[in-house]
């Protein structure tokens, strides 16, 4: 044999067209009430219609038929070669894609085309395959189409053919319905299955499995590739149903109860379809023909088919018991009711866990603690008004974020202690052996989010346009608010990237907010380096101020009371201090802080002194 393949089926541009036996499972009804309930599903006596066939313009027939015709070569054969039969049937190949082969032969010295494989064809053939109710178009049959020459005996040849084909569905069925989180067996509709329904009377002469080397009467031999076919296609079923039944898949995304709700729901939905297809006459039918030829694969499959039912039963009463925590959740008060609201809803967490009799692994209860934390994390988010803190109203903004941190503190405070005492009331034997880190790993990263956007706050009660700091005293006001002005802009243009990136400051899956939040803190410790820069300024005025007040009094001959200015000195200084450490003790500690305090420490026991100094003077002189 040799294989000519210019492209292969290109999965991704295949017809939706798709023949869905099964479609009723896709809108099934899925309303808790009827979880608890177990019903055997109504076989279709029917199978539903055929998809609608492509409608062609005369112009693209012809080109597809000369594609076709292109493709096709036979030694010493020519365009004179072909029979007067054959465009019309290429032309039916693609106008009814139910047709899966299309095969070009020769007979005498002519070029015959049929649409399947041919009985006898000492010369070899030319074929065509697409999967069932693909449509080829001229536009996409050069980039998708499987096609190849066949040489030597037919039987081998079809059979290799089908398998391939088979296994090529098998994998397009997969990418197709496991996005949907759909199990959807892939059932062959080749010929041969009625008559393999009725054993011959040499059955005995072979079991599945005999080497294969035995030879066979032609019938038995044909029988057998077909029976090796189906046996094949029944194991990658195996495989589908133990994924779907037996595998725990891990969950993903599950941001709140419902997401949990939803994942069982789904796992449900699944393993009904799937049921239904059991039952299904085409699937019963290729079982009963394996069982007829002893095959190996059927005490898997059935003990597996037993499994979809216990499946059921077991996520029909997780929906049940998960159902009252959803329902109970949907009113859940935090963060304003918090202590009430995560108290409750962790005691029926903890009824779960003990009455549940197949969701109270360690796996299904850390996964619910967890999902409840995402909960409380999502309705906190809600609670939040961002706009408050970035507008003009902080401080309330600021009272939002401490109710949150507030609730998440007294979520985790609870949990420790329903776990270390009433657990031990419940059930002593029990153990309580779930990963509290990860319970809360969510939970302390929200925390610190929220952390981060009151230090926002802070910075904008210190440097926002609705407040200032009250430093713009002295004969060099309007230098210092020039000066002021600089650093409130400096202030707004780093804000404004913050609040460019507010989706994604709650968003606790992302992690540049770090980086985002570390650079804003450096922006503002240079603007607090400046603002201590005007009180040093200050500081150093004060002192000069001081000083010259000194002299003068020392030179005047009709004294004042230098003591009076001093103090006016000392407490400008000291309430300009006060403002500072307001301002700025929320930042921590910085360089120029450290200088600049000792400046002002040093002016003011100037000051002192030379107080001091003035009233000893002053004793001496009365």
């Amino acid at each position: 044999m040799s294989s000519k393949k210019e492209q292969k089926l290109d999965g991704t541009k295949k017809s939706d067209k798709m023949v869905d036996t099964h479609r009723e499972f896709l809108d099934m009804d899925t309303d808790e009430e009827d979880f608890g309930r177990q019903e055997s599903p109504e076989v279709e006596e029917e199978l539903p219609p055929e998809p609608e066939k492509p409608v062609f313009t005369e112009k693209d027939l012809l080109i597809l038929v000369k594609y076709v015709k292109d493709l096709t070569v036979f030694p010493a054969f020519g365009d004179e070669n072909w029979s007067e039969n054959c465009d019309q049937i290429i032309r039916e190949y693609f106008e009814n894609p139910s047709h899966v082969l299309l095969t070009i032969l020769q007979e005498g010295n002519k070029l015959t085309a049929i649409l399947n494989f041919p009985k006898y064809a000492s010369k070899g053939f030319m074929y065509f395959l697409r999967s069932p109710w693909q449509i080829y178009t001229a536009e996409n049959f050069l980039d998708t189409v499987l096609f190849g020459s066949i040489n030597g005996d037919i039987k081998i040849i079809k059979d290799e053919v089908f398998s391939n084909l088979h296994e090529f569905i098998i994998r397009l069925t997969k990418e197709i319905y496991e996005p949907k989180g759909l199990t959807t067996l892939y059932v062959p509709k080749e010929n041969l299955l009625n008559k393999l329904l009725e054993p011959s009377t040499k059955i005995d002469c072979f079991l599945l499995g005999e080497d294969r080397k035995t030879i066979l009467p032609e019938e038995d031999q044909r029988k057998r590739e077909t029976v090796d076919r189906l046996e094949k296609i029944v194991w990658s079923w195996i495989v589908q149903i133990h994924d779907a039944a037996v595998t725990s898949s891990s969950r993903k995304n599950i941001e709140c109860i419902q997401d949990e709700v939803n994942y069982w729901k789904a796992k449900h939905l699944n393993l009904n379809y799937l049921r239904a297809q059991l039952v299904n006459p085409e699937v019963r039918s290729i079982i009963n023909i394996l069982r007829n030829f002893r095959s190996f694969s059927l005490d898997k499959f059935e003990k597996l088919a037993k499994h979809i039912e216990t499946r059921i039963e077991e996520i029909s009463s997780n929906l049940m018991y998960l159902n009252i925590l959803l329902d109970f959740c949907k009113n859940l008060n935090v963060p304003e009711d918090a202590e009430t609201s995560i108290t409750e809803a962790l005691l029926l967490i903890l009824y779960i866990w003990i009455e549940a009799p197949f969701y109270h692994t360690t796996s299904n209860i850390e996964t619910l603690c967890k999902a409840f934390s995402s909960q409380i994390i999502f309705q906190c988010k809600n609670y939040i008004k961002l706009d408050v803190i970035f507008g003009n109203n902080p401080e309330e903004g600021k009272k939002l974020l401490e109710k949150c941190i507030f609730c998440c503190n007294i979520y985790k405070t609870i949990y420790d202690n329903l776990m270390t005492t009433v657990v031990l009331y419940i059930n002593p034997n029990k153990k309580w052996d779930i990963n509290a880190t990860e319970v809360f790993k969510k939970m302390d990263t929200f925390k610190q989010r929220c952390y981060d956007v009151i230090e926002i706050s802070e910075a904008l009660l210190i440097f926002g346009r609705y407040t200032k700091i009250g430093l713009l005293g002295s004969p060099r006001g309007t230098e210092y608010e020039a000066y002021w002005r600089e650093i409130e802009n400096l202030f707004y243009e780093s804000l404004n990237k913050i609040t460019a990136a507010r989706d994604t400051i709650f968003d606790i899956t992302k992690f540049n907010w770090l980086k985002k939040i570390c650079r804003f803190r450096y922006t503002i410790q240079q603007l607090e380096n400046m603002v201590w820069k005007i009180f040093s300024n200050e500081i150093q005025y004060c002192y000069t101020y001081a000083i010259n007040i000194s002299k003068e009094y020392e030179q005047s001959i009709q004294k004042t009371d230098v003591n009076m200015d001093m103090s006016c000195i000392s407490w400008y200084l000291n309430s300009q201090y006060t403002i500072m450490r307001n301002a700025a003790d929320w930042i921590g500690d910085c360089a120029i802080e450290k200088c600049t305090m000792q400046q002002y420490k040093h002016v003011l026991h100037v000051i002192d002194e030379r107080k001091k100094m003035f009233n000893t003077y002053s004793i001496h002189e009365s």
